[in-house]
């Protein structure tokens, strides 16, 4: 799984190169397109016929009248995705408020929307805290796992994509305790 992670990572990286050759980066618009990536995704552009008024379960969250419901948005060159659409890519890591002093939470995107100013927002889920025992990766200062329960709150809460500091990994250990592990590349502790 590691070689295959390895030569998926080199090869996106050189896709990424000025000199690419445009035979290469056609095929690349073609295999993003088969596999859900679009030029609109890229682009985040949004039709206007696509706004609707906003849920009624939203609306204490949500400040805009009208919001469109995306399945996916990229951001900062990483789609994220919502649960339902693929729910690995709906696990991320943020700053409860934007508060980069605060330690990151792991959360599951439910919805993304845009709003009608064109700001896209995520409503998310947090993961909830562990009931009691004792964290066997709370030895590991350096391995950023931390045990949490398989529940997620029934509190949705707003996640600007900018709070967003990475995805996280999940393991279901039994039917009350996962694993969380952050996937940033910058160390940060859950």
């Amino acid at each position: 799984m590691l070689l295959s992670f390895v030569r998926a990572a080199n090869l996106k990286h050189w896709l990424a190169r000025p000199d690419c050759p445009p035979f290469i980066e056609e095929c690349k618009r073609v295999f993003d397109q088969a596999f859900g990536v679009t030029e609109d995704d890229e682009k985040n552009t949004i039709s206007q016929s696509a706004f609707h008024p906003v849920p009624p379960f939203l609306r204490g969250i949500i400040k805009s009248q009208k919001v469109a419901l995306r399945a996916r948005h990229r951001h900062d060159h990483v789609t994220f995705s919502r649960m339902s659409t693929l729910p690995g890519n709906s696990l991320i890591m943020f700053y409860p408020s934007g508060d980069h002093l605060k330690k990151p939470v792991p959360g599951s995107i439910n919805y993304i929307f845009a709003q009608e100013g064109g700001e896209v927002v995520y409503v998310t889920r947090r993961q909830q805290p562990s009931s009691g025992g004792i964290d066997p990766f709370s030895f590991y200062p350096h391995f950023y796992a931390k045990i949490y329960s398989t529940a997620l709150s029934e509190i949705l809460e707003v996640v600007k994509p900018e709070w967003v500091l990475s995805y996280y990994a999940r393991w279901d250990l039994d039917d009350k305790h996962a694993v969380v592990l952050s996937l940033s590349r910058v160390s940060s502790n859950l």
